[in-house]
């Protein structure tokens, strides 16, 4: 086969993959693990893929919809990992704490050690795994519809539960950040819970990555006005900082 075909095929493989690993491009290509990283990088310098460890995501996604769990999983992972990073030392013992669902939220929840006494309230089952291993966590799982492909409940019971509980702290995370309009999303069915763990908690601290300043959600969720605290990386806009600042809320950059 030659370069060009292998290209195409490559490029034509975003129709059914967000993410891929190099071993499985090797496969479906018929050559060695060295020839498509070679390949990926030209694709790189074209603008058609972007490297992450182990293989490429694809770019031309639309940024106006909804991104896979696999693609939020790999996405700036480095940044994601910073940010948790600086949010934990936010995370004290004994305390009551709402963790929304995102992979920038589940790098937080990673980083809990093992014997930390700690409450927790999610409705994401990505975390299931990570959460079990909190041997002195109490955890508690909002029940509801489950949403297939994102791994996370919804509906009139996680709500009525939201109801009755509140924490020191929310760990929110969001598909994109409008300079007007706040915290948005893709899904109306997360608006309530999103909504509700911010009204019923003390201090919301809000964890995005540079690329949320620049991707446009469909649906509001919440303004400026409740959120404490933004956590994010070096590669955010300094501009979209400073405007965010003036609004009164805090901005920490790592």
């Amino acid at each position: 086969m030659i370069r060009a075909e292998r290209f195409n095929l490559i490029t034509n493989l975003s129709n059914e993959k967000d993410v891929i690993t190099l071993e499985e491009l090797a496969e479906r290509l018929n050559v060695s693990v060295a020839t498509v990283r070679r390949d990926v990088e030209e694709l790189c310098g074209q603008g058609i893929v972007d490297k992450t460890r182990g293989g490429i995501i694809f770019r031309n996604k639309k940024q106006d919809t909804e991104p896979s769990l696999q693609l939020r999983s790999y996405s700036n992972l480095e940044e994601k990992k910073r940010i948790a990073q600086a949010a934990l030392r936010y995370v004290e013992p004994n305390s009551y704490y709402m963790f929304d669902s995102g992979s920038t939220v589940g790098q937080l929840i990673r980083l809990i050690p093992r014997d930390f006494p700690v409450s927790i309230v999610t409705y994401d089952l990505n975390y299931i795994t990570d959460l079990n291993a909190l041997k002195n966590a109490d955890v508690f799982i909002l029940g509801g519809k489950l949403r297939r492909g994102q791994m996370a409940c919804h509906g009139p019971n996680a709500e009525q539960w939201l109801d009755q509980m509140n924490a020191e702290i929310a760990f929110i995370g969001a598909d994109s950040i409008d300079l007007n309009k706040g915290i948005m999303g893709y899904n109306t069915n997360d608006v309530p819970l999103k909504q509700k763990m911010i009204a019923n908690s003390a201090k919301t601290i809000l964890l995005c990555d540079h690329s949320k300043f620049e991707s446009h959600g469909f649906i509001s969720i919440h303004g400026f006005d409740k959120i404490d605290l933004i956590i994010t990386d070096t590669g955010t806009d300094p501009e979209i900082i400073r405007k965010i600042r003036e609004k009164g809320v805090d901005v920490e950059v790592v």
